[in-house]
């Protein structure tokens, strides 16, 4: 989990605090904990998870929203604001328009900003192996790209050796 403030460190300090029945909780690195007075179980009294989310949010937001508000996408016209009100997307580049917009939200949805789908009950030993021969396809032709044969001959010979235990499992 990425810190809330920086959004660029892996947050290490976890504060939650209940105020008036909601639940407040804040994931930061080390170093903005320092900048912010946060050290370890010392905590101000003072100290307010809402008031400062919601300040520090804010003034990233705003700064953000700025810039990025007036972004289109140039396949439908959708705006960046216009997503941020919807919560929708208008088409598939929209993706990759609002890519460096999507990519914080999307990690703080779920695992990973990559979707892998989900796999039928423990998952299907043909499928595994299909998805895992077209990962090192890409990564072969990465490879490739890179100029790196030793790393290449290695992933086709991979790529080989799965492609013979799917005719394997074709042929049952």
């Amino acid at each position: 989990m990425l810190c809330e403030i920086c959004e660029k460190n892996p947050a290490k300090i976890h504060i939650t605090q209940v105020k008036n029945n909601k639940k407040f909780t804040l994931h930061i690195c080390h170093e903005c904990s320092q900048e912010c007075g946060i050290e370890g179980a010392s905590i101000n009294p003072s100290f307010s998870v809402e008031q400062f989310v919601s300040a520090s949010k804010l003034a990233k937001t705003r700064e953000e929203s700025a810039a990025n508000v007036h972004q289109t996408c140039p396949a439908c016209g959708l705006s960046y604001g216009a997503f941020k009100e919807s919560g929708r997307l208008g088409c598939a580049l929209c993706y990759d328009t609002f890519s460096t917009e999507l990519k914080p939200l999307l990690q703080k949805l779920q695992k990973d900003v990559k979707h892998a789908g989900k796999t039928p009950g423990k998952g299907d030993a043909r499928l595994i192996l299909r998805r895992s021969v077209s990962e090192l396809r890409l990564q072969l032709k990465e490879a490739v790209c890179q100029e790196n044969f030793e790393m290449a001959a290695r992933l086709r010979d991979q790529i080989r050796d799965m492609e013979g235990q799917l005719s394997n499992y074709e042929e049952q």
